[in-house]
This record gives structure tokens, sequence and C-alpha cells, in this order.
């Protein structure tokens, strides 16, 4: 049996050189030369033209932007935004916030109500008067 192995190691030794020359022929195919490629003209003024126009409008566009922006945020701006904080706060994109003391915050406009037709406009220590305030009722 141990002949066997040797004889096994032997032959598989001699033909181990083989096998590996025919991977490399394998691996080894001739590669044809690659033409060099030709640069493009470029009319570089012409693309610093275009790029000097694309700059001119982003910074016009930038300049609306920040000019909306500012309207937005700044008090007596034209784009200044109401909204509820909370139920029973009201703020605006400029910053101001006021607190709706009885009443409820309007989701619609984002204003504190100034009246109420029922006790849902008004917050939960208050109910709805009959001439439309919101009276504080006493925890008893």
């Amino acid at each position: 049996m141990d002949t066997r192995i040797v004889l096994f190691a032997v032959v598989f030794s001699l033909l181990a050189p083989l096998a590996s020359a025919q991977q490399a022929a394998v691996l080894r195919r001739p590669v044809e030369p690659v033409a060099p490629v030709q640069a493009a003209e470029v009319d570089k003024d012409a693309v610093i033209a275009r790029l000097r126009e694309k700059n001119r409008e982003l910074s016009e566009e930038n300049a609306r932007l920040q000019a909306r922006i500012n309207d937005m945020t700044t008090l007596g701006g034209s784009e200044v935004r109401a909204y509820c904080a909370s139920s029973s706060e009201s703020r605006n994109t400029a910053g101001a916030s006021e607190s709706c003391g009885a009443y409820t915050c309007n989701q619609t406009s984002g204003l504190c109500r100034d009246r109420c037709t029922t006790s849902n406009d008004c917050d939960s220590t208050a109910r709805c008067s009959p001439e439309g305030t919101c009276q504080v009722v006493p925890q008893g």
C-alpha cells in the first residue's frame, strides 16, 4: 500500500509542471497594442464663459432665496408665518411666540383664538361662556 502512495506522489510530481505550464500559456495571451487616444481640442474660453454664466445664475438665485428667507424670518416680513407650537402657544417663523392663556391655538391660522364657540376652543382649565369667552373654571 505504501508503494502505491509513493508511486502516486512520483507521478504527480512529474505531471505537475506540465499542468502549470498549460495554465501559464492560457494566462499569457498576447495583448494587442492600444492606439493612443488623441486629446479632444477644448475651447477653453467657451468653457470659462459657460462657467461664469452658470456662476452668475447661481448667484442671482442665491440672492433671491436669501431675500425670501429674510422675508420669512424678519419681524414684519411679508412672509412671516404663524404656527401652533403646542395647543396653548402660537409662534411665527421670525421666532416670536405668544401664550394663548385660556384659549387654544387655532391650527388653521397658527394664531391664538380670541373667542370661543365651544369649550374645545378653550384650554383644559377653562370653559366657553355664552358670551364666547373662555372662563377659567375654579378647581374644587
